[in-house]
Protein backbone atom coordinates (compact mmCIF):
# COMPACT_ATOMS: atom_id res chain seq x y z
CA UNK A 1 0.00 0.00 0.00
CA UNK A 2 0.87 3.46 -0.68
CA UNK A 3 0.54 6.10 1.94
CA UNK A 4 0.04 9.97 1.55
CA UNK A 5 1.28 11.39 4.71
CA UNK A 6 0.67 15.60 5.80
CA UNK A 7 2.20 16.36 8.57
CA UNK A 8 3.35 20.22 9.77
CA UNK A 9 7.36 20.05 9.67
CA UNK A 10 9.66 17.36 9.01
CA UNK A 11 12.61 18.09 10.72
CA UNK A 12 14.87 15.66 13.18
CA UNK A 13 16.21 18.55 15.08
CA UNK A 14 13.19 20.44 15.61
CA UNK A 15 12.33 19.91 19.73
CA UNK A 16 8.43 19.83 19.25
CA UNK A 17 8.73 17.93 16.28
CA UNK A 18 11.64 16.08 15.30
CA UNK A 19 9.84 12.97 16.62
CA UNK A 20 7.87 12.48 13.60
CA UNK A 21 11.37 11.66 11.26
CA UNK A 22 11.58 8.67 13.41
CA UNK A 23 7.47 7.61 12.73
CA UNK A 24 8.35 8.04 8.77
CA UNK A 25 11.41 5.55 9.24
CA UNK A 26 9.18 2.78 11.24
CA UNK A 27 6.31 3.93 8.89
CA UNK A 28 8.38 3.26 5.52
CA UNK A 29 8.90 -0.75 6.75
CA UNK A 30 4.88 -0.97 7.12
CA UNK A 31 3.92 0.57 2.80
CA UNK A 32 5.74 0.57 -0.29
CA UNK A 33 5.94 3.99 -0.20
CA UNK A 34 5.25 7.29 1.72
CA UNK A 35 4.45 10.86 0.01
CA UNK A 36 4.78 13.32 2.58
CA UNK A 37 3.18 16.99 2.54
CA UNK A 38 4.95 19.13 4.78
CA UNK A 39 4.15 23.08 5.17
CA UNK A 40 8.00 22.72 5.80
CA UNK A 41 11.37 20.30 6.04
CA UNK A 42 14.55 20.80 7.46
CA UNK A 43 16.99 18.13 7.97
CA UNK A 44 16.17 14.17 7.90
CA UNK A 45 17.69 11.03 6.66
CA UNK A 46 14.97 9.00 5.66
CA UNK A 47 14.65 5.33 3.69
CA UNK A 48 14.43 5.57 -0.23
CA UNK A 49 10.67 4.79 -0.39
CA UNK A 50 10.15 8.17 1.53
CA UNK A 51 9.45 11.20 -0.74
CA UNK A 52 9.00 14.40 1.18
CA UNK A 53 7.84 17.41 -0.39
CA UNK A 54 7.80 20.67 1.39
CA UNK A 55 4.26 22.98 0.38
CA UNK A 56 6.86 25.97 0.71
CA UNK A 57 6.22 27.79 4.02
CA UNK A 58 10.51 26.81 4.56
CA UNK A 59 10.14 29.00 1.09
CA UNK A 60 8.18 31.98 2.72
CA UNK A 61 5.09 31.11 0.75
CA UNK A 62 1.78 33.09 2.03
CA UNK A 63 -1.19 30.89 2.92
CA UNK A 64 -3.12 31.08 -0.75
CA UNK A 65 0.61 29.80 -2.09
CA UNK A 66 -0.14 27.09 0.03
CA UNK A 67 -3.68 26.08 -0.52
CA UNK A 68 -2.82 26.13 -4.47
CA UNK A 69 0.06 23.75 -3.88
CA UNK A 70 -1.61 21.16 -1.65
CA UNK A 71 -4.62 20.82 -4.14
CA UNK A 72 -2.46 20.97 -7.43
CA UNK A 73 -0.50 18.37 -5.42
CA UNK A 74 -3.65 15.80 -4.23
CA UNK A 75 -5.02 15.69 -7.74
CA UNK A 76 -1.32 15.37 -9.48
CA UNK A 77 0.08 12.62 -7.53
CA UNK A 78 -3.49 10.41 -7.40
CA UNK A 79 -1.67 7.73 -8.35
CA UNK A 80 1.04 7.99 -5.63
CA UNK A 81 -0.98 7.12 -2.81
CA UNK A 82 -4.07 4.45 -1.60
CA UNK A 83 -4.89 5.98 1.51
CA UNK A 84 -3.84 9.13 3.73
CA UNK A 85 -2.69 9.80 7.05
CA UNK A 86 -3.13 13.63 8.39
CA UNK A 87 -1.20 13.96 11.35
CA UNK A 88 -2.49 16.75 14.43
CA UNK A 89 -3.57 19.67 12.28
CA UNK A 90 -7.52 19.00 11.46
CA UNK A 91 -7.49 22.03 8.52
CA UNK A 92 -5.69 19.57 5.86
CA UNK A 93 -8.82 16.56 6.84
CA UNK A 94 -11.53 19.96 6.24
CA UNK A 95 -9.55 21.04 2.82
CA UNK A 96 -9.46 17.32 1.18
CA UNK A 97 -11.60 15.56 2.76
CA UNK A 98 -14.03 15.95 -0.12
CA UNK A 99 -11.72 15.35 -2.48
CA UNK A 100 -10.22 12.14 -1.04
CA UNK A 101 -13.99 10.77 0.00
CA UNK A 102 -14.93 11.20 -3.88
CA UNK A 103 -12.05 9.57 -5.18
CA UNK A 104 -11.89 6.62 -2.82
CA UNK A 105 -9.51 7.40 -0.15
CA UNK A 106 -9.74 6.27 3.11
CA UNK A 107 -8.75 9.39 5.61
CA UNK A 108 -6.94 8.26 9.07
CA UNK A 109 -6.27 10.90 11.61
CA UNK A 110 -3.73 12.00 14.49
CA UNK A 111 -4.94 14.48 17.19
CA UNK A 112 -3.85 14.90 20.98
CA UNK A 113 -5.22 17.97 21.80
CA UNK A 114 -8.45 19.04 24.53
CA UNK A 115 -9.30 22.01 22.09
CA UNK A 116 -12.42 21.05 20.44
CA UNK A 117 -12.85 23.89 17.19
CA UNK A 118 -15.04 23.94 14.45
CA UNK A 119 -11.99 22.88 12.07
CA UNK A 120 -11.82 19.93 14.16
CA UNK A 121 -15.76 19.06 14.45
CA UNK A 122 -15.59 19.15 10.66
CA UNK A 123 -12.33 16.69 10.18
CA UNK A 124 -14.27 14.25 12.91
CA UNK A 125 -16.82 13.81 10.18
CA UNK A 126 -15.15 13.42 7.26
CA UNK A 127 -12.47 11.05 8.46
CA UNK A 128 -12.61 7.26 8.17
CA UNK A 129 -10.37 7.03 11.62
CA UNK A 130 -9.19 9.23 14.47
CA UNK A 131 -6.70 8.24 16.57
CA UNK A 132 -5.59 9.45 19.67
CA UNK A 133 -3.14 8.58 22.58
CA UNK A 134 -5.84 9.27 25.87
CA UNK A 135 -9.39 9.60 26.03
CA UNK A 136 -8.56 12.59 27.25
CA UNK A 137 -6.81 13.56 24.17
CA UNK A 138 -9.79 13.48 21.69
CA UNK A 139 -12.79 15.42 23.60
CA UNK A 140 -15.46 14.86 20.82
CA UNK A 141 -17.53 11.64 21.26
CA UNK A 142 -17.47 9.67 18.03
CA UNK A 143 -17.41 5.99 17.18
CA UNK A 144 -14.44 6.54 15.49
CA UNK A 145 -11.99 7.25 18.35
CA UNK A 146 -9.31 4.38 18.29
CA UNK A 147 -6.70 4.97 21.37
CA UNK A 148 -3.46 3.95 20.75
CA UNK A 149 -1.21 5.84 23.40
CA UNK A 150 1.54 7.56 22.17
CA UNK A 151 4.86 7.07 20.30
CA UNK A 152 7.84 7.17 22.33
CA UNK A 153 11.32 6.05 21.20
CA UNK A 154 12.17 4.25 24.18
CA UNK A 155 15.41 3.34 22.51
CA UNK A 156 16.32 7.10 22.41
CA UNK A 157 14.37 7.86 25.89
CA UNK A 158 16.25 5.76 28.16
CA UNK A 159 18.16 5.86 31.76
CA UNK A 160 21.75 6.54 31.60
CA UNK A 161 23.81 5.94 34.90
CA UNK A 162 26.81 8.26 33.31
CA UNK A 163 24.85 11.43 33.05
CA UNK A 164 22.98 10.81 36.43
CA UNK A 165 25.56 12.27 38.96
CA UNK A 166 24.59 12.97 42.23
CA UNK A 167 24.67 16.08 43.56
CA UNK A 168 23.59 18.01 46.86
CA UNK A 169 21.69 20.51 44.79
CA UNK A 170 18.06 19.52 43.71
CA UNK A 171 17.69 19.60 40.04
CA UNK A 172 14.30 20.26 38.59
CA UNK A 173 13.37 20.39 34.90
CA UNK A 174 10.66 21.45 32.74
CA UNK A 175 10.25 20.92 28.99
CA UNK A 176 8.11 22.28 26.51
CA UNK A 177 7.06 25.76 24.49
CA UNK A 178 7.16 28.34 26.69
CA UNK A 179 3.50 29.71 26.64
CA UNK A 180 1.10 30.18 29.59
CA UNK A 181 -0.92 27.16 29.05
CA UNK A 182 2.20 25.56 30.55
CA UNK A 183 1.27 27.31 33.56
CA UNK A 184 4.89 28.33 34.73
CA UNK A 185 4.41 30.76 36.63
CA UNK A 186 3.50 27.99 39.35
CA UNK A 187 6.62 26.80 39.14
CA UNK A 188 8.50 30.28 40.21
CA UNK A 189 6.17 30.77 42.88
CA UNK A 190 7.11 27.11 43.99
CA UNK A 191 10.49 27.89 43.59
CA UNK A 192 10.34 30.78 46.32
CA UNK A 193 8.94 28.47 48.62
CA UNK A 194 11.51 25.85 48.53
CA UNK A 195 14.15 28.98 48.20
CA UNK A 196 12.50 30.20 51.67
CA UNK A 197 12.55 26.67 53.36
CA UNK A 198 16.48 26.36 52.83
CA UNK A 199 16.09 23.64 49.94
CA UNK A 200 18.81 24.22 47.35
CA UNK A 201 17.54 23.77 43.80
CA UNK A 202 18.46 24.53 40.16
CA UNK A 203 15.53 24.74 37.75
CA UNK A 204 16.52 24.16 33.82
CA UNK A 205 13.74 25.31 31.36
CA UNK A 206 13.82 23.93 28.19
CA UNK A 207 11.53 25.14 25.09
CA UNK A 208 11.46 27.99 22.97
CA UNK A 209 8.78 30.20 22.36
CA UNK A 210 6.89 30.37 19.66
CA UNK A 211 3.84 33.08 19.05
CA UNK A 212 4.94 36.81 19.77
CA UNK A 213 2.52 36.42 23.02
CA UNK A 214 4.60 34.12 24.25
CA UNK A 215 7.57 35.98 24.02
CA UNK A 216 5.80 38.45 26.21
CA UNK A 217 4.78 35.71 28.31
CA UNK A 218 8.64 34.76 28.75
CA UNK A 219 9.84 38.43 29.68
CA UNK A 220 6.66 38.51 32.65
CA UNK A 221 8.34 35.26 33.90
CA UNK A 222 11.89 36.64 33.60
CA UNK A 223 10.55 39.76 35.38
CA UNK A 224 8.97 37.60 38.22
CA UNK A 225 11.67 35.61 38.64
CA UNK A 226 14.25 38.84 39.24
CA UNK A 227 11.60 40.53 41.53
CA UNK A 228 11.80 37.15 43.90
CA UNK A 229 15.20 36.92 44.14
CA UNK A 230 15.29 33.68 42.02
CA UNK A 231 17.75 34.22 39.03
CA UNK A 232 20.72 32.31 40.85
CA UNK A 233 18.19 29.50 40.68
CA UNK A 234 16.51 29.34 37.24
CA UNK A 235 18.04 28.77 33.75
CA UNK A 236 16.03 29.30 30.75
CA UNK A 237 17.88 26.84 27.77
CA UNK A 238 15.57 27.55 24.94
CA UNK A 239 15.60 25.04 22.20
CA UNK A 240 16.78 21.78 22.02
CA UNK A 241 17.38 19.15 19.39
CA UNK A 242 15.35 16.52 19.44
CA UNK A 243 18.17 13.84 19.97
CA UNK A 244 20.02 16.19 22.63
CA UNK A 245 16.46 16.26 25.16
CA UNK A 246 17.41 12.67 26.28
CA UNK A 247 20.04 14.03 28.16
CA UNK A 248 18.31 16.83 29.87
CA UNK A 249 16.02 14.07 31.76
CA UNK A 250 19.18 11.71 32.38
CA UNK A 251 20.79 14.50 34.26
CA UNK A 252 17.91 15.98 36.54
CA UNK A 253 16.30 14.95 39.31
CA UNK A 254 12.65 15.58 39.16
CA UNK A 255 10.04 16.69 36.32
CA UNK A 256 8.18 19.30 36.58
CA UNK A 257 4.80 18.80 34.42
CA UNK A 258 2.18 21.74 34.47
CA UNK A 259 0.90 22.09 31.00
CA UNK A 260 -2.89 23.07 30.95
CA UNK A 261 -3.53 21.09 27.84
CA UNK A 262 -5.60 18.19 29.21
CA UNK A 263 -4.85 16.20 26.84
CA UNK A 264 -1.46 13.52 27.41
CA UNK A 265 1.51 15.42 26.61
CA UNK A 266 4.58 13.51 25.34
CA UNK A 267 7.50 15.21 27.61
CA UNK A 268 6.15 13.40 30.55
CA UNK A 269 6.28 10.22 29.35
CA UNK A 270 9.90 11.20 27.58
CA UNK A 271 11.02 11.55 31.50
CA UNK A 272 9.24 8.54 32.76
CA UNK A 273 11.24 6.69 29.83
CA UNK A 274 14.82 8.25 31.35
CA UNK A 275 14.13 6.59 34.82
CA UNK A 276 12.45 10.20 36.47
CA UNK A 277 10.53 11.19 39.41
CA UNK A 278 7.77 13.15 37.98
CA UNK A 279 5.33 15.62 39.10
CA UNK A 280 2.45 16.64 37.25
CA UNK A 281 -1.39 18.54 37.45
CA UNK A 282 -2.05 17.62 34.27
CA UNK A 283 -5.52 15.94 33.64
CA UNK A 284 -4.41 13.01 31.83
CA UNK A 285 -1.50 12.47 34.07
CA UNK A 286 -4.34 11.43 36.86
CA UNK A 287 -4.76 8.03 35.25
CA UNK A 288 -1.57 6.55 35.11
CA UNK A 289 0.35 8.21 38.07
CA UNK A 290 -0.07 7.77 41.61
CA UNK A 291 -1.24 10.44 43.69
CA UNK A 292 1.74 11.58 45.99
CA UNK A 293 3.28 12.41 42.01
CA UNK A 294 0.27 14.79 41.26
CA UNK A 295 -0.42 18.09 42.33
CA UNK A 296 -3.22 20.31 42.11
CA UNK A 297 -2.86 23.12 39.54
CA UNK A 298 -2.51 26.58 40.47
CA UNK A 299 -1.47 25.70 43.82
CA UNK A 300 2.68 26.42 44.29
CA UNK A 301 2.36 25.76 48.36
CA UNK A 302 1.21 22.02 47.42
CA UNK A 303 3.78 21.93 44.10
CA UNK A 304 6.78 22.79 46.61
CA UNK A 305 5.15 20.08 49.26
CA UNK A 306 4.86 17.78 46.93
CA UNK A 307 8.56 18.36 45.43
CA UNK A 308 10.38 18.35 48.87
CA UNK A 309 8.39 14.74 49.86
CA UNK A 310 9.75 13.22 46.63
CA UNK A 311 13.39 14.71 46.48
CA UNK A 312 14.56 12.12 48.41
CA UNK A 313 12.51 9.00 47.36
CA UNK A 314 13.81 5.83 45.35
CA UNK A 315 12.54 5.96 41.61
CA UNK A 316 10.11 3.22 40.59
CA UNK A 317 11.00 1.09 37.97
CA UNK A 318 7.49 0.52 36.82
CA UNK A 319 7.70 4.25 36.00
CA UNK A 320 9.37 3.57 32.71
CA UNK A 321 8.07 -0.12 32.29
CA UNK A 322 4.71 2.08 31.74
CA UNK A 323 5.85 4.31 29.39
CA UNK A 324 7.24 0.38 27.52
CA UNK A 325 4.26 -1.08 27.84
CA UNK A 326 1.28 1.39 26.99
CA UNK A 327 3.53 3.77 25.16
CA UNK A 328 6.14 2.71 23.42
CA UNK A 329 6.85 3.60 19.48
CA UNK A 330 6.72 0.24 18.30
CA UNK A 331 3.62 -1.04 19.72
CA UNK A 332 2.03 2.26 18.15
CA UNK A 333 3.41 2.46 14.49
CA UNK A 334 2.36 -1.25 14.58
CA UNK A 335 -1.61 -0.44 15.67
CA UNK A 336 -1.35 2.62 13.34
CA UNK A 337 -0.27 0.75 10.11
CA UNK A 338 -2.55 -2.74 11.04
CA UNK A 339 -5.63 -0.25 10.99
CA UNK A 340 -4.39 1.42 7.81
CA UNK A 341 -3.54 -1.21 6.08
CA UNK A 342 -6.49 -3.09 6.88
CA UNK A 343 -8.65 -0.28 4.98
Amino acid sequence: MKLLVITQKVDEDDQLLGFFAEWLKRFSKKFDKLTVLCLEKGKYDLPSNIEIISLGKDRGAGKLKLLSTFYFLLSTRYSDYDAVFVHMNPIWVVLGGLYWRLTGKKIFFWYTHKAITLKLRLAEKLADVIFTASKESFRLTSKKVIITGHGIDTRLFQPSEKLKVKSEKLMILSVGRIAPVKNYETLVEAAKILKDEGVDFSVTMVGEVALDSDIRYLASLKLKIKSLKLEGNFSFVGKVNHSDLPQYYQSNDIFIHLSKTGSLDKTILEAMACGMNVLSSNDASRSFLPANLIFEENDPVNLADKITAVKDTTIDADIREYVVKYHGLGKLIDKLSKKILES
